[in-house]
């Protein structure tokens, strides 16, 4: 019977592998250009002018490494054969038994990367980031102590590059963070006035926290998530719908940024980086310490008030320090309210609501835009018998400068949903709007709508994204009653694919909390606590 083929590795996957490889043949030429002088000149002190004879007879591919019957030893190989063999003799007072075993397992290393098989290749047995981050951690430790400075710091340099591929945070986090972010920032205008208050800040302050308030609905993350989109800066978005609340993961997350980003020494997370604030501290610290004049580490935190307090009660909101080390700041936002939250210096409160001016512009700017490029708005606007500018103006009015208001309500207008309206019968603020869709879906008739009652219920209260297949299971109904319901609510629902299944969550905070001041929706949950 025939062999079948290897199985091929992923594209990412096998770029990665190559890369590593690559990356510990550098730290080879590294080692050998270190071990260079160090073992000839251990060798000739040992055996005096007969010391390339004796190293000759160390070497077992002699043909490579003896040209014109001089030795060379610019290759790690050989110069590794070289110390293994006088280990006893030449190397016996200046390594000791570890720098000897670290040479055995470099020996291994070099094998490994000179002639990689192929089976190992395609299982990603081997120049894995772990495995690369290890041999080069080795290198450098032999290089350091034969006082290789330079080689060490070379090698050094490399095992930075691999840091990031070592922490815990996966691609695919990476990845919803920035989804997350294109998404908040899409169709983005205008909050410039804001852009000038962090900068002012920043530019003003030896370090500092500086929080943006707001409703909900106002545009608090969008805003950063442009302000993270315009600067790079390190970022964490705390996400109720998304489960994305915990201080464990903020720490995770955040101190992972940090290690990679600012090359700091550590392999992977110690095992209570997350257990309290003391290493985010410590990281800040060694970060400031590496700034140079005129640099700055901003730190982007999003909804401060989304936060789950129930796992560090009595600390500071995320273990945040009370005290900020020289050009360290963090940028945040929250809705209005007492946060828990004690620092030395007061932090510098943005309230977006007292520049209700500036933000009608900037409503009125987006509108402009939407207008563009949908002619649907446009037909609409025509049909009722409105300007552009007339309907601008009344629009922003009914959205009461709220840009959640009009994420979905134009929408609406492009779909046809109220195509029977004048614009005057609009809902007036999002509250209104949520009561509108409330009361169109049917949620008031009598009898009550009971098993869309319950589907809901569980879409507000659950923390992390659910599939249909639990709504169903959860709230006693067929899988196609969930499915009917969710395509009815499905503008306020955010779609997540999670291991091929498709999970909901609700798109924005504030639809949580109408939803949790519904009476119906709290005696549910009531009586659901109460058969539990």
């Amino acid at each position: 019977m025939a062999k079948s083929a290897p199985k091929r590795v992923d594209k990412t996957q096998e770029e990665l592998l190559l890369k590593n490889h690559e990356r510990v043949g550098r730290g080879l030429i590294f080692l050998a250009q270190g071990l260079q002088p160090f073992v000839e000149g251990q060798m000739k002190k040992f055996h005096g002018d007969d010391w390339e004879e004796v190293a000759k007879e160390c070497l077992g591919d002699k043909d490579f490494h003896i040209e014109s019957d001089r030795i060379n030893l610019e290759d790690s190989q050989a110069l590794i054969q070289v110390i293994i063999n006088q280990r006893d003799k030449a190397f016996k007072s200046v390594l000791g038994r570890n720098q000897i075993d670290l040479v055995f397992k470099l020996r291994d290393a070099r094998r490994k990367w000179a002639h990689p098989r192929w089976k190992d290749w395609s299982k990603l047995q081997e120049f894995t980031p772990k495995y690369a981050y290890r041999e080069l951690d080795r290198m450098y430790q032999l290089l350091s102590a034969i006082s290789a400075e330079e080689a060490a710091k070379k090698v050094e340099a490399l095992m930075q590059e691999v840091v990031p591929l070592l922490q815990g945070k996966s691609q695919a986090e990476d990845k919803e963070q920035q989804k997350l972010i294109e998404e908040k920032t899409e169709g983005f205008v205008g909050r410039e006035f804001v852009f000038e208050a962090i900068e002012k800040f920043l530019t003003s302050q030896p370090n500092g926290y500086f929080i943006i308030e707001g409703e909900p609905g106002i545009g608090k993350s969008a805003i950063l998530a442009k302000y993270v989109q315009q600067t790079g800066c390190v970022a964490h978005f705390n996400v109720r719908s998304q489960g994305i609340t915990s201080v464990e993961r903020f720490l995770k997350n955040v101190c992972t940024q940090l290690i990679s980003r600012y090359n700091l020494p550590y392999s992977s997370l110690p095992s209570d980086a997350t257990r309290d604030g003391q290493f985010l501290a410590q990281l800040l610290g060694e970060v400031s310490a590496k700034l140079k004049t005129g640099e700055r580490l901003v730190i982007a935190i999003d909804a401060l008030d989304e936060v789950e307090r129930t796992d560090h009660t009595g600390a500071n909101l995320l273990y945040l320090p009370t005290r900020l080390d020289k050009s360290v700041y963090f940028v945040m936002t929250q809705r209005p309210g007492t946060l828990p939250l004690t620092v030395n210096t007061p932090p510098h409160r943005f309230d977006l609501m007292q520049y209700q001016e500036q933000s009608l512009q900037d409503i009125q700017t987006y509108i402009r835009g939407e207008i563009k490029k949908s002619s649907q708005l446009q037909a609409w606007i025509d049909e009722k018998g409105l300007t552009v500018e007339e309907f601008v103006t009344q629009l922003a009015n009914k959205s009461e400068n709220n840009f959640m208001y009009l994420k979905y309500v134009l929408p609406d207008i492009k779909n046809g949903k109220y195509k029977d309206l004048s614009i005057e019968s609009l809902p007036q603020g999002l509250e209104a709007y949520y009561e509108d869709h409330w009361r169109r879906m049917g949620m008031m008739t009598e009898p009550l709508p009971k098993q869309k009652v319950a589907i809901v219920y569980f879409l507000a209260e659950l923390r992390d994204p659910v599939s249909r297949r639990m709504l169903a299971e959860l709230s006693g109904e067929k899988a196609v009653t969930v499915q009917q319901v969710l395509n009815e609510w499905k503008q306020f629902l955010r779609e997540v694919q999670v291991d091929g299944e498709t999970r909901y969550s609700v798109y924005h905070q504030s639809f949580c909390d109408f939803l949790y001041r519904k009476d119906i929706v709290q005696a549910y949950g009531d009586d659901f606590s109460s058969e539990n």
